[in-house]
């Protein structure tokens, strides 16, 4: 966590590349299982899998408080000893892996520890039933909640006080448990202030009842300071992406164009911070 005067220098920028290398060579004989080839890898470029094995990544928490969808809310969290503001909404994460950074929408899923500030190493990309780390170890009722959660109400373009509502529900779930199965005292669980709104989390939370939905893709980030939630799909970068993914539709075209000839082939080689 930092203060909130802290936040409003904090600046990131993080690219999202898809690189597409094809070569030739492949015989006509192959033109099937080229086909199937492609159209998997393509769907694999426009959404991260969310891989079984910890991932080791760099996290940097560059959330712009001041305009990411988000409210201040008075809570009350004993076990980091601290009572007071806290910012509740959607977090801007940049990972890097490899030297790449992505961009992801995010929320905190560990109200027992503080963001770290800057880039921090240590990291691991890992299922959401994986994080966050102790004293607050998910199981998979608890982390299927929380994408059901997600998968009805969260948007990039939620208001501030739906985004809140979302952050409070998150968190009541993974104190929550960590109190029912993980052996925290109830005296160190989360909570809001008396008087405080939780813009809707309680109904958010009475509505997974009834809610018979898809639930989201989601992927843990967790690692020294704060543990994260994020949807594996990146944030949009503005418009490159999709310019090399028209690029890439074309060149599928063309692939097929020139299997069906038997010509040369180508083929696809919360961030939790004080007030």
């Amino acid at each position: 966590m930092e203060d909130l005067k802290e936040h409003a220098r904090k600046k990131g920028r993080a690219r999202n590349q898809l690189t597409i290398s094809m070569i030739l060579g492949q015989k006509p004989s192959v033109k099937q299982t080229l086909a199937t080839f492609i159209g998997c890898t393509l769907t694999a470029a426009l959404a991260a899998n969310v891989n079984a094995d910890p991932i080791p990544v760099t996290v940097n928490d560059v959330t712009d408080w001041g305009t990411t969808p988000n409210e201040v809310v008075n809570a009350n969290l004993p076990y980091l000893g601290y009572t007071g503001g806290v910012y509740a909404g959607i977090n801007t994460l940049s990972v890097t892996l490899n030297g790449t950074s992505t961009t992801y929408s995010g929320f905190c899923i560990d109200p027992f520890h503080w963001s770290a500030s800057g880039p921090t190493s240590g990291y691991s990309e890992v299922p959401l039933v994986d994080a966050p780390k102790s004293p607050a170890a998910l199981n998979a009722a608890t982390a299927t909640d929380i994408e059901d959660l997600w998968a009805k109400y969260y948007s990039p373009t939620m208001s501030s006080s739906s985004a809140a509502g979302l952050q409070i529900a998150i968190w009541e779930l993974v104190s929550s448990n960590a109190v029912a199965n993980d052996g925290l005292s109830a005296s160190k669980a989360f909570s809001l202030a008396t008087g405080q709104s939780d813009y809707g989390a309680s109904q958010d939370l009475a509505s997974l009842a009834t809610y018979t939905g898809p639930a989201a893709n989601l992927m843990g980030l967790t690692g020294p300071g704060q543990d994260y939630v994020v949807d594996p799909q990146p944030v949009p970068d503005g418009g490159g992406t999709f310019i090399l993914l028209a690029l890439t539709l074309s060149a599928l075209v063309y692939v097929r164009i020139a299997m069906d000839k038997n010509a040369p082939q180508l083929q696809k080689a919360s961030a939790f911070r004080r007030k």
